[in-house]
């Protein structure tokens, strides 16, 4: 099952306006995910650039983030957007976040009847589980705590004060950059209280992401506490600290 939040899209899902907002559409059947996906890569492209429209899901695989440009739709990480995206087909979507749908199983023809293996001895068998075993469970351990340790959200304190909530968005606006070439990623702090992630030479000019964010401090740290993309951190006026990468001010 899927659970989708659409974001400046119609209630039929056939046309795109950024005054539309989210609107959650609930919990959807493998095929009426895969219905809205085909909707989806066919909305205009004018509607599409002005726009931004995009599903925000949440399958068994994870948390995501989904738009189109061209016809084409790409696949994004909502909990790492520094991840690269993914151009998939619709079905493909569908498989990569529900991994519990069946396929059809390998067949073999009668001429070509898989050969029996020798057998092996019971204690060479139970002695490969039990190595096996050791390994995931060491691997399980080792990636629960490297996950928390990157993605964890730090305690955040949200500035209040009017006052100095207008001082640092005005000073916070503006575009910071990884670099200039391609591949190079940007963020950009907009007037309206939006913050924008792109990469340099993302086909269409399309944003990896668009979110909102609330001012805040944490460890004595200046910061912008988003919805959905974490936090980003401003080492000073002119630098971003976002995932361990270094954003300066380009604009």
């Amino acid at each position: 099952m899927f659970t989708v939040t659409t974001v400046n899209l119609s209630s039929a899902t056939g046309t795109a306006d950024s005054s539309l907002g989210p609107s959650e559409l609930g919990v959807l059947t493998p095929d009426e995910f895969l219905a809205l996906l085909h909707r989806l890569r066919q909305i205009d492209s004018a509607q599409n650039n002005d726009a931004d429209p995009h599903l925000l899901v949440t399958a068994a695989s994870g948390r995501f983030i989904i738009r189109t440009g061209q016809g084409k739709l790409f696949l994004y990480n909502a909990r790492d957007t520094t991840e690269p995206y993914s151009q998939l087909s619709p079905e493909k979507i569908v498989t990569q976040l529900d991994p519990q749908r069946t396929h059809a199983p390998f067949t073999f023809t009668a001429s070509t009847a898989p050969a029996q293996p020798k057998a092996t001895p019971r204690y060479a068998i139970a002695f490969a589980i039990l190595i096996t075993g050791l390994a995931l469970n060491g691997y399980t351990i080792y990636s629960v705590f490297y996950a928390q340790s990157v993605h964890e959200i730090p305690s955040v304190v949200v500035l209040t004060d009017a006052a100095e909530l207008a001082t640092l968005h005005r000073e916070a606006i503006g575009s910071y950059a990884t670099g200039n070439q391609p591949g190079d990623r940007v963020i950009t702090v907009t007037p309206e209280g939006k913050i924008r992630f792109f990469e340099l030479g993302t086909k269409d000019g399309l944003s990896i992401n668009t979110d909102s964010f609330r001012l805040g401090r944490h460890d004595k740290r200046f910061c912008l506490l988003t919805s959905e993309s974490g936090v980003v951190d401003f080492v000073n006026p002119d630098t971003l600290l976002y995932y361990r990468d270094t954003y300066r001010r380009s604009k």
